[in-house]
């Protein structure tokens, strides 16, 4: 037992969701794209939530919370842009930074490999910064495979940084 809880993402997780990037705001841009500064107000949270609850309700998305044991947001998983004809989907995940190198990320994605088999997904991708070495070893370990380059997966403090598309066949 990992101590680990996921559950999908509610309309009234705008202050918890808010206060999480947050204060993880600095960790994350260090390994991934930066959130626009407009994202960090309870509005545009607001609105980050619905978009995604409404992918939801199309079945296009699955967004979660995952809490540890005292009941503390220590991350968020996604499955996203669903596609219902190849069955496929990408997933990607946001760890609090003391929660790193914990098992919080390969919960997550077991969580969410096990969410994709029930909606009948074949597929998922997942893209990683080739300087992220923590997350493409987490995606290694759960089964997903390099399928290939791309010369810029992302902008991270200003630069263009390379990665992988990954693939896992479910």
């Amino acid at each position: 037992m990992s101590g680990y809880r996921i559950r999908a993402l509610q309309s009234d997780d705008v202050d918890l969701v808010l206060q999480f990037e947050l204060a993880h705001k600095s960790f994350f841009e260090q390994k991934i794209e930066a959130r626009p500064e407009e994202f960090y107000q309870p509005e545009a949270v607001q609105q980050h939530i619905a978009e995604f609850l409404l992918l939801k309700q199309q079945a296009l998305a699955w967004p979660t919370l995952i809490f540890n044991a005292e009941n503390e947001l220590i991350g968020r998983a996604n499955i996203k842009d669903i596609d219902p004809v190849t069955k496929s989907a990408y997933v990607g995940y946001r760890i609090a930074e003391h929660w790193s190198g914990k098992g919080v990320a390969s919960f997550a994605l077991c969580q969410l490999t096990q969410q994709a088999k029930q909606m009948g997904l074949m597929v998922l991708f997942a893209c990683v910064a080739t300087e992220n070495q923590a997350s493409e070893r987490v995606l290694i370990k759960a089964g997903f495979q390099k399928m290939e380059t791309i010369p810029q997966v992302a902008i991270v403090q200003g630069r263009a940084v390379a990665g992988y598309l990954m693939w896992l066949k479910l």
